[in-house]
């Protein structure tokens, strides 16, 4: 099991967490991660972000 990830393993597993549940210890690298690396937490920031628009979007658009 990997504790210390990369900033590309983060960005991996916060794109796959949207497709599937994230492990225990993949989750907690993750938060692990995230203490240290700003650019990560804004990554993931954004990702939801865009995902709730999306989300967003598709409910407008089925709405007709």
């Amino acid at each position: 099991m990997k504790i210390r990830r990369s900033c590309k393993d983060v960005t991996r597993l916060v794109l796959e967490s949207q497709d599937r549940p994230l492990k225990a210890m993949e989750s907690v690298s993750l938060h692990l991660h995230w203490l240290a690396c700003n650019s990560c937490r804004r990554f993931n920031d954004q990702q939801r972000l865009m995902r709730v628009a999306l989300d967003r979007w598709k409910l407008y658009r089925d709405a007709d």
